[in-house]
């Protein structure tokens, strides 16, 4: 997990995300579908669900990113929440006036539009919802399973993939639903008391009163065995679980085969993921990187560096000096920069691209669909994709080169901040902070919130 201090922590299911003491949201593991891609500014609370992410601003509106495909990032417009809940494909929050609002898949009837009543927390599952009202009553819709929910608990619920655990007032936990692999039984004393409780894809955590963690259910990838230490918070994903110390610290546990559960130690300026690699600069200006090592992508040069750019096989860095360096995969050349002084790069495919002193765009590497041919003129920024490249002008005008399949770099009219390319379509901010995005729309990332 990153360094630094939390307040709370969400595992999705290969994806986790964090509150820090600031505000601020925080988010590694799978970005597919961008569910990482965490927006700037405040949140009250985050949740990272299947594979899209939700946060509830301080001003009670909410916002979603990631996967969009079933509309599940797609928040109602105007609505106010005192809470919300990411679900595998749908998600649910609690609105101003007590009532539940559910947008996304709702193929089970996870997710009615609205559910009356007057609720105080919910909680988004794989094919179900459960809420607790403001008296204590707890109600769940979806794919239960004619679940009984009579002797649920009172104070909190949570909703796993086919099962779901809550805490009653004494602090004691009760769970019902799917118990294939014991995450609806708790194997430890009924004389423990817990602080809250989180159900995963098929295992369960609690915090103990004490601070202690406990786990129970599937642990195929050691996603039940918690390290030892005192916890504030818990939360339990798909294969992997992640809690907040009482210092303030992140620990995961579990499944880590997208890095969702570790990133090195110490302290950054900046982090960039490539295609099976991540690489970040370091507060004293050093290089990091780690992740697949294959053509050595992952193992930076000496030296102090002002920035760097992870691409699907190598990966390039600003050093200092505004030289350019790069490692990795080379068939193309594209790690063979060009000599002179840079402002930025940007690794993308099998090619690179980078601004001069001067404004001037030189790119190097693969070059088959003209994505390595710049346009003349000056530019303030550059973002390479797969096979497309696109840049801001110095009068704020985005002009893109390269493979234009889905329209991806057919950028429209009108002046941005920056701009940035992806597999199979580009996103841009224009100067008044919203955001517009063209090319392939096939699952929500080309519709920003």
């Amino acid at each position: 997990a990153p360094a630094g201090s939390f307040t709370a922590v969400s595992a999705g299911r290969a994806h986790t995300c964090g509150l820090r003491d600031d505000g601020t949201a925080v988010c590694w593991g799978s970005n597919e579908y961008g569910q990482t891609d965490a927006p700037a500014g405040r949140f009250a609370g985050v949740s990272a669900g299947g594979e899209h992410t939700c946060g509830l601003r301080d001003d009670g509106q909410v916002e979603c990113w990631g996967d969009n495909h079933y509309r599940q990032s797609a928040a109602p417009a105007g609505a106010l929440f005192y809470a919300v809940s990411a679900g595998f494909a749908h998600t649910c929050g609690v609105k101003r006036d007590g009532s539940v609002a559910c947008w996304g898949a709702n193929s089970d009837g996870q997710a009615p539009a609205s559910v009356a009543g007057d609720f105080a927390m919910v909680s988004a599952g794989k094919r179900h919802t459960c809420a607790v009202t403001v008296a204590g009553e707890v109600a769940c819709w979806g794919y239960t399973h004619s679940w009984n929910v009579a002797d649920a608990p009172a104070r909190a619920v949570s909703a796993g993939d086919e099962h779901a655990c809550g805490l009653r007032a004494d602090g004691a936990v009760v769970c019902w639903g799917s118990n294939r692999y014991g995450q609806s039984t708790l194997p430890f004393p009924s004389s423990d008391t817990y602080a809250s409780v989180s159900a995963g894809g098929s295992h369960t955590c609690g915090v103990r009163t004490d601070g202690t963690v406990a786990c129970w259910g599937y642990n195929g990838n050691g996603q039940a065995t918690p390290p030892e230490g005192s916890f504030q918070s818990v939360s339990a994903g798909d294969d992997h679980t992640c809690g907040v110390r009482s210092d303030g610290t992140v620990a995961c546990w579990g499944d880590n085969g997208y890095g969702q559960a570790f990133s090195p130690r110490g302290s950054f300026q900046s982090v960039n993921v490539g295609g099976e690699h991540t690489c970040g600069v370091r507060t004293d200006g050093a290089g990091a990187c780690w992740g697949n090592n294959s053509y050595g992508r992952a193992t930076p040069p000496r030296g102090s560096f002002q920035s760097v750019s992870a691409g699907s096989r190598h990966t390039c860095g600003v050093r200092a000096d505004g030289t350019v360096v790069c490692w990795g995969y080379d068939w193309h050349g594209q790690v063979t920069p060009p000599e002179g002084s840079f402002q930025s790069v940007s690794a993308g495919s099998d090619y690179a691209c980078g601004v001069r002193m001067d404004g001037t765009v030189a790119c190097w590497g693969y070059d088959r669909w003209g994505q390595a041919t710049p346009p003349e003129g000056s530019f303030q920024s550059v973002s390479t994709g797969s096979d497309h490249t696109c840049g801001v002008r110095m009068d704020g005008t985005v002009a893109c080169w390269g493979y234009n399949g889905h329209g991806k770099a057919t950028p429209p009219e009108g002046s941005f901040q920056s701009v940035s390319a992806g597999g199979y379509h580009t996103c841009g901010v224009r100067m008044d902070g919203h955001v517009v995005c063209w090319g392939s729309n096939g699952v929500g990332q080309a519709t920003p919130p």
